[in-house]
C-alpha cells in the first residue's frame, strides 16, 4: 500500500505540473514529437495531438491527478485505472520515444510500479467484515412437544442413527416393524441440505461418483425415483489452479502438450497460456480452466486408471471381497504402501507385476491434484493406502461426480420422505440414549425423546451410528473388536456457505483449488480444496441469491490436533479471504457476500490407512455381537455416501437372514405416527 500512496503523490503532482507550462510544455513537446515521427506508422497520432496541443493537455493534466487520486483513495475498481494508466504510458512511450528518448526509462520505473499495484490489487481481500452468524451452525432443535411419543412396546429391528446408513437399512425392510431413532433434530447425518432465498444448499455431504447400472448406489436412486435427477459434473468442472505454481511445472505443463500436438490446435489451450502468461505479469493469483483443458498433463496416470475403471473387474472395491476382480494377494500388496511411494516414488514398486506398475516421471502438478483430491475425502497422500487411494483417483479424479439440488441432503430428504409413506416404518428424531441391553433374546433401550422417558424392545437392533463411542453402551464386546474400534480413525470437516446477494458460476459445478501448501496461514490446515455453486445442482432454480460452498477438510498429519471450534470468527474471516481472492480473480466484487454459515462436523469423515483393508480391521470392527449389528461408514472404512450405502444394505440383509432363523412370523403392525 505503502508503493501506490507514493505513485499517488506522484500522479497527482505531474497532474498539477500541467497546469504551468515553465516546469513543462506540453503542446511544445508534441509539436517537437509531431516533426520526429513524420512517415512513422503512429505519425498521424502525433500530428493531431500536435494540432491540439492545449486539449491534451487538459485531457492529460486531469487523467493524471484523477488517477493518482483513486490511487490514494483505492477503492475496489482501482485496479481499471491502472490499466488505463498502463495504455496511456503505452501512448507516451511510442509517440515521445524519438524526441524525448528519456521517457522510456522514467516510463519504465512507472509501468514497473503499476504491474506491482496490478498484484496487490488482485490479492486484496478486503477489510473484515462482520457476518450475521457469529458461531459454527447447527441443525435447528424442535420445539418442545407435551405430549410422549407415540410409540409400540417391540418392534422386529430398532435402528440406532438416522444417517444415510440407517434411512437406507430401513428401507430394505418391507414387512417388519422398524424403529429408526436419531439424536440430532433431523435425519440426514452427514447428507444435509439448508436453503437461502429458496435455493437448496448442501451443508454437509456434496457429491458421489456417478451410479454403475445394478449398483447399491443405483438400486436406492431407482427406489426413490431419482435414477435420472442428478447432473453430471462431465463437461462443467473448473480448476483453479495458482499461477505460481503453474509456472514452477511450465515443464511439465510443456511436455504434456507436446506429447498430445492435437490440443495446441484447440484455441481454448491458447486462451489458457495467455491467462498464464497475463497472470504473471499483472499478479491475478488463479489461472481457470476448464478440467479437460488439463487432460494432456495427466494424460499417462488417465491411462493407467482407465483400468480400473467403475463397472470393470478390475475396479478397487471397498472392501474388497472374494468376487471382486482382484486377488487377495493384489489387495494386500497395495494396501501395505502409501500411495505416494505407489505413484511417485518408483523404486517402491519394482516387485509389483507389470499391469500393476504405475507411469514413471508423474510431475508436481500432477501430485498436488492427486493431493487435492484426496483431501477432499479427508485423506493424506502419505498416510491412505495405494489400494483405497485408486479407489477414490479413479472415481474422484478420473470419472465423473454427480450431484444433485442441495447435494447429498437431497438423497436424505428422500429416503425420509420415502420411509413416511412405509407403514412399517417409524421415524423419531431428537433422542438420547440413556441405556442398552443386549442378549440373544434381543435387546431393551430407555431413552429420552425431548423431556419424555421412553422404553421399547427390540428382536434386532443395527448400531448405524459412528461406533467410537460403543464401549460405553455396549461393554460386553470382544476386546479385540473394542480394539478394532478404537484403531478407527474419524477426522474433522468443515464445510463453509457464502450466501450471496447473486448468482455467480451458474454455468458450472465449481472445481478444485490446485495450490501449493501454505504453512505460514493460521489455518491452512483447514484450506479451502473445492468450491461448489449451488445454482448449477438446482438450476431449475430462479432464486435471486446464490450460494458457494467450500469443502475444508481436514487431515491428520496437517490438523495436529488443532481444531477451530472455539475460534469460528478466525475461521470465518480465513474462509471470507479465501473468497474474496476468488471472486477478485474473476472480476465479480466480494461485497455480494451476505453471509459465511461454516458447519462443523467433528469425527464426521472415516478414514482408512496403510494396512487397514488388508488386516481386515473395519470388518472386525463391525461383527455382529448377540442381537446387535452394524451399518455405518466405519464398517467399511471410507467415508462417502456409496459406503454408507453399502453398510446399511449389507446390515439389512443379515438381519432379515438373524430373523428368518428366531422367528419367521413379524409382530403385527399398524402406522404410528409420532409427533
Amino acid at each position: 500500500m505503502l508503493v501506490q500512496r507514493i505513485f499517488a503523490v506522484l500522479y497527482m503532482l505531474a497532474g498539477l505540473a500541467k497546469a504551468f507550462p515553465q516546469l513543462e510544455n506540453v503542446p511544445d513537446i508534441l509539436r517537437q514529437a509531431a516533426a520526429a515521427n513524420q512517415g512513422t506508422w503512429y505519425g498521424g497520432l502525433s500530428e493531431l495531438l500536435a494540432n491540439n496541443g492545449d486539449m491534451a493537455n487538459i485531457l492529460v493534466a486531469v487523467a493524471l491527478f484523477g488517477s493518482g487520486l483513486v490511487l490514494w483513495l483505492n477503492p475496489r475498481w482501482t485496479r481499471f485505472v491502472i490499466y488505463g494508466q498502463l495504455a496511456m504510458m503505452a501512448v507516451f512511450i511510442t509517440i515521445l520515444h524519438r524526441s524525448q528518448p528519456q521517457v522510456i526509462p522514467l516510463d519504465a520505473i512507472f509501468i514497473v510500479a503499476a504491474l506491482y499495484m496490478l498484484r496487490q490489487q488482485f490479492r486484496r481481500t478486503g477489510a473484515k467484515r462482520v457476518f450475521t452468524s457469529q458461531d459454527f451452525a447447527k441443525p435447528k432443535p424442535l420445539a418442545k412437544s407435551p405430549d410422549k411419543p407415540k410409540l409400540a412396546d417391540e418392534y422386529d429391528v430398532i435402528i440406532i442413527g438416522g444417517g444415510v446408513s440407517g434411512l437406507t437399512a430401513a428401507s430394505e425392510f418391507s414387512t417388519e416393524r422398524v424403529l429408526v431413532l436419531e439424536k440430532s433434530p433431523t435425519f440426514g447425518g452427514n447428507a444435509r441440505c439448508n436453503s437461502h432465498r429458496s435455493l437448496p444448499h448442501p451443508i454437509a455431504g456434496v457429491c458421489f461418483q456417478q451410479p454403475v447400472s445394478g449398483s447399491d448406489m443405483d438400486q436406492l436412486l431407482t427406489k426413490l425415483g431419482l435414477q435420472d435427477k442428478f447432473k453430471t459434473n462431465a463437461q462443467d468442472t473448473l480448476v483453479f489452479f495458482d499461477t505460481i505454481l503453474l509456472l514452477k511445472c511450465l515443464n511439465e505443463i510443456t511436455l504434456g502438450f507436446i506429447k498430445f500436438p492435437s490440443y495446441l490446435l484447440k484455441p481454448a489451450v491458447w486462451g489458457l497460456t495467455g491467462q498464464l502468461l497475463l497472470n504473471a505479469l499483472i499478479g491475478k493469483p488463479y489461472v481457470v480452466a476448464a478440467k479437460q483443458l488439463g487432460d494432456p498433463i495427466f494424460a499417462d496416470l488417465y491411462h493407467f486408471l482407465d483400468g480400473f475403471a467403475p463397472g470393470t473387474e478390475r475396479f478397487p472395491q471397498v472392501p474388497w471381497h472374494e468376487q471382486s476382480g482382484w486377488s487377495k494377494e493384489e489387495m494386500v500388496q497395495l494396501d501395505r504402501i502409501s500411495l505416494y511411494s505407489y505413484l511417485f516414488e518408483p523404486e517402491k514398486t519394482a516387485s509389483f507385476p507389470d499391469y500393476l506398475q504405475p507411469p514413471r516421471n508423474l510431475g508436481k502438478l500432477v501430485e498436488n491434484a492427486v493431493t487435492t483430491t484426496l483431501r477432499v475425502e479427508c485423506l493424506d497422500i502419505h498416510e491412505v493406502s495405494a489400494y483405497v487411494g485408486l479407489h477414490f483417483l479413479v472415481g474422484y479424479l478420473r470419472g465423473n461426480l454427480v450431484t444433485l439440488p442441495g447435494g447429498n441432503g437431497h438423497i436424505s430428504e428422500a429416503l425420509v420422505a420415502h420411509l413416511h409413506q412405509q407403514a412399517n416404518v417409524t421415524l423419531q428424531s431428537d433422542v438420547n440414549l440413556v441405556n442398552l441391553d443386549n442378549t440373544e433374546a434381543g435387546v431393551q433401550l430407555t431413552a429420552k425423546v425431548q423431556h419424555h422417558n421412553i422404553s421399547v424392545k427390540g428382536k434386532k437392533l443395527i448400531w448405524a451410528a459412528p461406533k467410537h463411542q460403543l464401549s460405553q453402551w455396549l461393554p460386553s464386546l470382544p476386546e479385540a473388536q473394542l480394539d478394532a474400534i478404537k484403531e478407527i480413525r474419524h477426522e474433522d470437516y468443515y464445510l463453509a456457505n457464502a450466501l450471496l446477494s447473486r448468482p455467480v458460476l451458474s454455468h458450472s459445478f465449481g472445481g478444485y483449488m490446485i495450490e501449493p501448501e501454505r504453512p505460514e496461514q493460521p489455518y491452512a490446515w483447514c484450506k479451502a480444496g473445492t468450491c461448489l455453486v449451488a445454482n448449477w445442482m438446482d438450476s431449475s432454480n430462479q432464486s435471486e441469491g446464490g450460494v458457494l460452498t467450500l469443502l475444508k477438510p481436514t487431515t491428520r498429519p496437517e490438523r495436529q490436533g488443532r481444531t477451530a471450534e472455539n475460534d469460528f470468527a478466525s475461521l470465518q474471516q480465513q474462509t471470507y479471504q479465501e473468497i474474496s481472492l476468488m471472486l477478485n480473480n474473476l472480476g465479480i466484487d466480494p461485497r455480494i457476500v451476505e453471509d459465511i454459515q461454516i458447519w462443523y462436523w467433528p469425527g464426521a469423515l472415516i478414514t482408512s490407512v496403510i494396512g487397514q483393508q488388508a488386516s481386515g480391521l473395519f470388518q472386525q470392527a463391525s461383527q455382529p455381537h448377540l442381537s446387535v449389528y452394524f451399518a455405518n461408514q466405519d464398517s467399511v472404512g471410507i467415508g462417502n455416501l456409496e459406503s454408507a450405502i453399502f453398510a446399511g444394505k449389507q446390515a439389512s440383509a443379515q438381519v432379515k437372514e438373524a430373523l428368518l432363523h428366531t422367528d419367521k412370523t413379524a409382530i403385527p403392525r399398524s402406522k404410528e405416527t409420532v409427533s
